[in-house]
């Protein structure tokens, strides 16, 4: 009997672990927090820009911690470190549910964004580029897409705890959730990489689909850190993550712009849940189209769609255009959030993959963290978020070409 074969559930059981990590872990973490705000504010008797910096604390805390993340999941088991993050995050969802000075919140927020980095924002395409040699692409964009459908579906849920149990049950409730859903995956599911001594394999092992692997993606080497930043396919990469997050930084403004062409809140709301739809949708179809299209293709692909999206809010203006807008640049997100991941893994290989994902993920970040004020800083300076669009608009046309130029430079295989 194929030893394999009597494994070949625990790749797939990974996977579910990963999808749960990106739809409870983001979902509540990142997706619902700005819900807080104003109950906290009106609580609290302080105001929504004190409130909000407790959060952005979070973001700030977490590009330091992402840079070395790569590091500490290749040295730490990843069950003891999932664990040890996720019941850090629950007991501080726990205590804010306490708190009633502000300064208290400042330090939760700072300490979620350590610990919340490695199980949320690292661990699933870490652990899934370890688990799986084929069908990666369907098995990234499915378990990162469903962060998306985390933000739509959690966001109502944790409005009504709010509005019927108050922002201080509702922390309770959330602590609980993280603890009983991501726990047991993490303590008994969610390793590093398979062990082939015990009979363990990553989905793909077997020398038939190894041997087709290697020769529709030539490419795949382990390259070190060092060894990858002399290759113009990394840095080439880093910029499509750096543009394609600033783009990203806009995704919060869109509520505003929306307020700014007189339209109400909840039209606004609508818009930006079309982009989170378009976002789930695709993650998770421009994974499975990596593994079966040629990359440029479908790089090029999404970018137009990206594109088409961004370019819809500059020239149309009224609420349906606006959704349907939304949900287009959400379908371009894949791109980074799926396509940058899956070429880091397929150009430079697993031995440092986890680093290297870490150099192009805070790379994205800090972009992301600085778009955000910059997007904000435009309309003060313009009176129109306009310009930001125009901008981003253009980001997503450079964006492709480097992107596409990362995939015709990337490091061959020598042997």
């Amino acid at each position: 009997m194929n030893v394999q074969a009597t494994h070949n559930w625990r790749p797939w059981l990974v996977f579910i672990g990963c999808g749960v990590l990106s739809f409870v872990g983001f979902g509540f973490i990142v997706n619902t927090m700005g819900l807080y705000y104003t109950p906290l504010g009106e609580d609290l008797q302080v105001s929504r820009t004190a409130v909000s910096f407790a959060g952005s604390l979070l973001s700030f805390a977490a590009i330091p911690t992402t840079l070395v993340a790569g590091n500490i999941i290749k040295r730490i088991d990843t069950r003891i470190l999932l664990t040890v993050c996720v019941s850090a995050c629950a007991l501080l969802f726990l205590a804010m549910s306490m708190f009633t000075q502000l300064w208290q919140f400042d330090i939760a927020f700072a300490l979620m964004g350590v610990f919340y980095v490695i199980p949320v924002t690292m661990g699933p395409s870490v652990l899934l580029a370890n688990w799986f040699k084929d069908k990666l692409g369907l098995a990234m964009g499915i378990a990162l897409g469903v962060s998306g459908l985390g933000g739509m579906i959690l966001n109502p849920v944790v409005a009504s705890w709010i509005t019927h149990f108050g922002w201080r049950t509702s922390y309770r409730l959330t602590a609980l959730v993280l603890a009983v859903c991501i726990l047991p995956f993490a303590i008994a599911v969610l390793k590093f990489r398979p062990n082939e001594a015990k009979g363990e394999f990553a989905y793909g092992h077997d020398k038939a689909v190894q041997e087709q692997a290697e020769t529709n993606a030539s490419s795949v080497q382990d390259l070190t850190l060092a060894q990858s930043l002399k290759t113009r396919s990394l840095w080439l990469i880093i910029i499509v993550a750096v543009l394609l997050q600033a783009i990203s930084g806009f995704v919060v403004h869109l509520s505003a712009m929306e307020s700014s062409r007189g339209l109400g809140l909840e039209q606004g709301a609508l818009v930006v849940s079309g982009i989170m739809l378009g976002a789930a949708i695709g993650k998770a179809t421009i994974g499975i189209l990596l593994d079966r299209l040629p990359t440029e293709l479908v790089v090029a692909l999404y970018s137009i769609i990206g594109l088409l999206g961004w370019g819809c809010f500059v020239v149309v203006r009224n609420p349906v255009s606006d959704v349907a807008a939304a949900f287009l640049a959400g379908l371009g997100q894949g791109v980074v959030l799926v396509a940058v991941p899956w070429m880091v893994r397929q150009f430079f290989g697993l031995q440092d993959y986890s680093t290297i994902l870490s150099v192009t993920t805070v790379s994205g970040s800090v972009a992301y963290a600085l778009a955000n004020v910059g997007h904000g800083a435009m309309f003060d300076a313009f009176g129109s978020y306009t310009p930001s669009l125009v901008v981003s608009t253009a980001s997503y046309v450079v964006a492709a070409i480097c992107a596409i130029a990362a995939y015709r430079l990337r490091p061959r295989r020598t042997a």
